[in-house]
């Protein structure tokens, strides 16, 4: 019988990494900025319609709305707010209410932009 000695690794098992120490290298469709990137950057560009977004918003400094920005990539709505929803989560984005609108901005001094240099124009 195969019986596992208790208390060792197997031989396959990877040591786990801290988050500090994960990086990930930086995607091909974003041009410049540092080589690797931190988990939450990586998140906010590693989806190519994601950094569109961000290009897109980095243009305008004013905002953009959820039906404008849906126009521009030509994704759906749902694709779109996902997309923001991600963006908010790691700082990236801003929103401001405006009656029944909701405005998107840029936070151009997030983490991402500051100290990992992802380009937005």
């Amino acid at each position: 019988m195969n019986k596992k000695i208790l208390g060792k690794k197997h031989p396959k098992t990877k040591a786990k990494e801290s988050p500090e120490e994960r990086t990930y290298k930086r995607p091909s469709w974003v041009k410049s900025g540092e080589e690797r990137l931190c988990p939450e950057c990586f998140k906010a560009v590693g989806d190519r319609n994601r950094y569109k977004l961000i290009c897109m918003l980095g243009k305008k400094e004013d905002g953009l709305t959820v039906t404008t920005i849906t126009k521009e990539l030509k994704l759906k709505q749902p694709t779109v707010t996902h997309h923001l929803n991600t963006l908010r989560s790691v700082d990236a984005v801003e929103v401001e209410n405006r009656g029944r609108e909701r405005v998107y901005r840029l936070n151009r001094d997030a983490h991402c932009f500051e100290e990992c240099q992802i380009p937005y124009n």
